[in-house]
């Protein structure tokens, strides 16, 4: 397989290398970023020289402000499937051009709009089919559901954070745990970064139980990384934390969301998963800290558990980028994917105003 991909920063450093290193080591890889080239990827001189490839795969990293750009260019091309790092846009214009874009078949057929949450899908396995080899133990099953046996479902992506001299928190890198220097500004605030993330986890888990792809949230407690409110006007300071409350597919659901939730030190701080509540008093959850998730389903007072080990990038791309296409694309995921982000930037509109 050729893979081709434009921007070669830190999630392709960090997670995509590894996982392709581990799941494809005799795939072709080939890259452009102008600002730096990699170790076992080829470099291509230019954006055009990379489309120009017979690539069998193109990943889009970019900074968000880029993402559009650069897949309208991606689509002139002959790459059968383009996957487009979240957010798959970073503005509402973005979002109303990609929509019109997507109205057409041939190109809703080619574009994945990649969200690695959407890999955590081990509680609608565990539902219908049966968890995946690599949950262990083996053999042990429980009763299927379906949407209308679902009260309601919470996801929550809280991570730990560093504290400086100050006594102020900094964040740290999602994949090595190492301080993470950028300097986060608006729109990449925890509404937009990590809100996508939580959103595609419960949002595929509900349809593949059934649900529709009606969606409705609010925006509750924003705050930025000091913990002070987020201003109206304000179109730099990006948000640390934020409560998403309201309805998808018709069930109620509640995110929290928090980039500096406590010291890496603290026991209990770091929590990302979901817990799903059924309404016959089962509830499942799904968690996962660096390279382990484990899935729980507690029934009147029993709980059962596996464990899985591997990166969720590992298993994400092992289920998308390598994965074969599947018959009429990922248009659907992709409509999901830019529909939540539209809801996403809408919050942020009203937390800040119109921009």
């Amino acid at each position: 397989m050729k893979i081709g991909f434009v921007g070669l920063g830190a999630v392709v450093q960090t997670a995509y290398l590894p996982a392709l290193a581990a799941l494809a080591e005799d795939a072709e890889i080939w890259g452009f970023d102008p600002a730096q080239t990699l170790p076992g990827v080829i470099s291509a001189p230019s954006l055009a020289a990379l489309l120009a490839l017979p690539l069998d795969r193109l990943v889009i990293a970019t900074p968000s402000l880029l993402h559009l750009p650069v897949l309208e260019q991606a689509l002139a091309s002959a790459i059968p499937l383009i996957l487009v790092e979240k957010p798959v846009v970073a503005s509402q214009a973005q979002h109303d051009r990609l929509l019109a874009l997507l109205a057409d078949p041939a190109v809703a057929g080619r574009v994945l709009a990649l969200d690695h949450w959407m890999a955590r899908c081990a509680a609608q396995q565990l539902l219908g089919e049966g968890l995946d080899a690599g949950w262990q133990p083996q053999g042990a099953a429980v009763r299927p559901a379906t949407l209308k046996d679902v009260a309601e479902v919470e996801g929550f992506l809280l991570e730990p954070c560093g504290i400086d001299a100050h006594g102020h928190p900094f964040a740290l890198n999602f994949a090595t745990g190492e301080p993470d220097k950028r300097t986060f500004r608006h729109p990449d605030g925890v509404i937009l970064d990590i809100g996508t993330h939580v959103l595609a986890m419960i949002r595929e888990l509900l349809v593949a139980l059934g649900g529709d792809d009606s969606l409705h949230l609010v925006a509750e407690g924003v705050c930025d990384r000091l913990g002070r409110p987020i201003a109206r006007g304000d179109l730099s300071t990006a948000e640390g934390r934020a409560c998403l409350r309201g309805e998808a597919a018709g069930v109620p659901v509640t995110l929290w969301l928090d980039k500096y939730a406590g010291p890496i030190v603290k026991k209990g701080v770091e929590k990302k998963g979901l817990r799903l509540m059924l309404k016959d008093g089962r509830v499942i959850e799904l968690l996962r800290s660096g390279n382990l998730a484990w899935l729980h389903h507690h029934e009147n007072g029993v709980e059962q558990r596996w464990q899985l080990e591997g990166s969720l990038y590992r298993h994400c791309i092992a289920q998308t980028l390598l994965a074969p296409i599947p018959v009429g694309g990922w248009g659907g995921v992709t409509t999901r994917r830019l529909q939540e982000v539209g809801l996403l930037l809408g919050l942020q509109q009203q937390l800040r105003g119109p921009h």
